[in-house]
């Protein structure tokens, strides 16, 4: 169950929060760079210990999946999105669009069979497609589902904690 911490920016104080990431409790705070014109979320454990700072970046929505093709003879799934003006989305907080070539973590939700969701990397084809490989096949869709690019600030510090930041809130999963 994700905790939702609603974010206020604020040039007359450092918002603060408290969140539980792999099980213990660590103090997130959001600054503000002069110099780089954006937020970072700078997390310390309960003793001060600097733990790390990244910039804040947002997970975009989800986007609905249109269809999903195995290809028996490369051990593919082949993914088309319902609205393609939606993507590419940003890899960086530079704004760069995703390139042809790109592999990239998706997160696969509220398909039929649950066979397909999770998390798996892709390879990005173009604008509206992306390839996963998968050592066999996961079955006829029944329901599809949609997928997410889930932009974790805490990956590679947390080993299963997630944190996100999107619709104006921060979303801590334990």
């Amino acid at each position: 169950m994700a905790t939702i911490i609603p974010f206020r920016a604020s040039n007359l104080i450092t918002p603060t929060f408290i969140a539980n990431l792999d099980g213990d409790d660590y103090e997130v705070r959001i600054t503000w760079n002069i110099s780089a014109q954006r937020y970072y979320v700078n997390i310390n454990a309960q003793d001060g210990t600097w733990m790390t700072t990244v910039p804040l970046i947002q997970t975009p929505p989800a986007r609905d999946v249109d269809t999903v093709l195995w290809d028996i003879l490369q051990g593919v799934l082949i993914v088309t999105l319902v609205d393609p003006s939606l993507w590419p989305i940003p890899l960086s907080p530079s704004g760069i669009g995703t390139r042809p070539g790109t592999v990239i973590e998706y997160t696969f939700e509220n398909f039929v069979p649950s066979t397909y969701n999770g998390k798996f990397r892709g390879l990005h084809v173009n604008e509206t497609t992306f390839r996963i490989t998968m050592p066999t096949d996961p079955g006829l869709i029944q329901t599809p589902g949609s997928v997410s690019r889930y932009l974790n600030m805490a990956a590679g510090i947390f080993n299963v904690s997630t944190l996100i930041y999107r619709n104006g809130c921060f979303e801590v999963n334990p």
